[in-house]
């Protein structure tokens, strides 16, 4: 897995360079960057996600059930209301996820989504070695299942997440960034109640060969 997470935070970097190398930050876009940095209050509501390409997803795709100007490999869920965010030393996710269960991976039908929670391990923030911006990086558990976070935040305000886990197939999601003021009710709903025409795709593989899987139907939930 450490081999797996190398490769995604090199992606990571990579895209940040190019971001960077196309856009020049204002002095004020700097600075209330450092501001959030520096108060450790802030929250990335994500509005695309990009899973890993897979036959499955493929399917999904063709078969029209993504959401209108999405593919496979770029679904919109700006609608969902998910996010990565980062209050004092904690963080907390609830995103939206496409993609393939590990082998062996645990499956609880009540997690089909990405959620944690808590005091991330390992936890860096560092300036982004080429451009403008910052590094996010952190691992984090919940429950049986462990995360590896890389995130990168750009003055601009936007910023791309990149995700790897224990259980599944790795997955990338680009958002908006901005302070996070806390509300004392949060009206943010869960992601699986969010789409209006599906929910996640959780493709669980377990020992079952692509040959046999089923595409099955609950809730418009679909599970292979």
């Amino acid at each position: 897995m450490k081999t797996l997470f190398k490769s995604i935070a090199l992606v990571a970097i990579v895209f940040a360079a190019a971001c960077s190398s196309t856009y020049k930050a204002t002095p004020e876009e700097l600075a209330a960057l450092d501001q959030m940095v520096t108060d450790k209050h802030f929250e990335i509501r994500a509005t695309w996600a990009q899973p890993m390409a897979s036959q499955s997803l493929n399917s999904i795709a063709n078969a029209g059930l993504l959401p209108q100007g999405s593919t496979a490999s770029r679904i919109d869920i700006a609608g969902t209301g998910g996010y990565l965010r980062m209050v004092g030393d904690s963080v907390k996710a609830d995103l939206p996820y496409f993609g393939e269960r590990r082998m062996g991976g645990y499956y609880d039908p009540k997690q089909v989504g990405i959620k944690f929670k808590g005091i991330p391990k390992e936890y860096s923030m560092e300036p982004a070695t080429k451009g403008t911006g910052y590094v996010l990086k952190f691992k984090v558990n919940e429950g049986t299942e462990a995360y590896q976070v890389v995130a990168q935040l750009f003055p601009n305000r936007s910023a791309r997440i990149a995700m790897s886990s224990s259980h599944r197939t790795n997955i990338w999601y680009q958002g908006n960034l901005s302070p996070y003021e806390e509300k004392e009710k949060d009206n943010h709903k869960s992601t699986l109640a969010c789409f209006p025409h599906f929910h996640h795709f959780v493709l669980a593989l377990g020992n079952q060969k692509p040959k046999d899987l089923k595409l099955q139907h609950e809730n418009l939930r679909f599970e292979l």
